[in-house]
């Protein structure tokens, strides 16, 4: 999950749904007067959080920190997109928070980042801990797509589990849950989250060619598969995915024109922090 150039040009779905979840739940967002901070976790390589997430915020704005667990993906995105108001830094919203960032956002926005992590009571403790008073977030990731099917089939293969052995590392917690948005809507309220809203989406997205699926698939594999296997993981990578009947069965050449049609399940949630007295 390191290639920030192949994910910049690939990541077209996380666009898609960025784009999609702020223009219809957007307008709930209640945006401060005054000078505002605004963070985006698991910001990638930055094109989402400069190229959709920046114009939905206000010019009120006074800073904009994107963060990611890669440190690729941040020097990349701060090559590419950092001023005197946005910058990016490398932070794992799963680990200890650095006591300066406590308190200093008032929104934090994540987009397909949230799925990765298995300490769900972690991280969204530490986001309400990185909220100011009042502060909002506004959070979109998977419960379910194919990709973690397709992770959860290779591993059981005897030909690919010694490189998958911690596969459910990389796969929602969500994904076998019936109904994820009472389950993370109970969460966030434990937390201490107010005016919390939580919905799962049923969505369909479809690949126009198997080109773009193959960039995104290898930009965000999290598996250490040695080189000389890479390309044989990703023909049966593609293989799983024709038995499950994502790509035409018929089609056989990965590089073809064949589309590739995604059912997954979309949470989008919105909380809001106490006022503290």
């Amino acid at each position: 999950m390191n290639d920030a150039e192949l994910y910049n040009k690939s990541n077209i779905i996380t666009k898609t749904d960025a784009l999609q979840c702020l223009e219809e739940y957007g307008k709930r967002i209640k945006w401060k007067n005054g000078e505002i901070t605004v963070l985006d976790i698991g910001c990638g390589d930055g094109g989402v959080t400069m190229g959709i997430l920046k114009k939905f915020i206000p010019d009120n704005c006074e800073r904009l920190v994107g963060c990611d667990i890669s440190e690729n993906m941040v020097h990349f995105a701060n090559k590419q997109y950092a001023n005197d108001h946005t910058s990016f830094m490398v932070l794992n919203i799963e680990g200890d928070l650095p006591n300066k960032l406590r308190g200093t956002f008032d929104y934090v926005f994540s987009f397909y980042a949230l799925h990765w992590i298995q300490q769900q009571e972690v991280a969204f403790a530490n986001i309400y801990d990185l909220l100011s008073e009042r502060g909002e977030c506004f959070l979109v990731f998977l419960a379910h797509t194919p990709v973690f099917d397709v992770y959860r089939v290779l591993s059981r293969s005897t030909k690919w589990k010694f490189w998958m052995k911690d596969v459910e590392r990389f796969i929602s917690p969500y994904i076998d849950c019936l109904e994820p948005e009472k389950k993370v809507k109970q969460m966030m309220t434990s937390i201490g989250f107010t005016s919390v809203e939580v919905e799962c989406l049923h969505k369909t997205f479809v690949y126009p060619n198997l080109d773009v699926l193959k960039g995104l698939v290898t930009s965000i594999n999290p598996f250490e598969i040695p080189k000389d296997l890479e390309e044989d993981f990703l023909l049966d990578y593609f293989n799983v995915l024709r038995d499950l009947r994502i790509i035409d069965h018929a089609s056989s050449n990965v590089d073809g024109p064949t589309k590739a049609t995604f059912n997954y399940r979309l949470i989008v949630a919105k909380g809001r922090k106490a006022l503290i007295f």
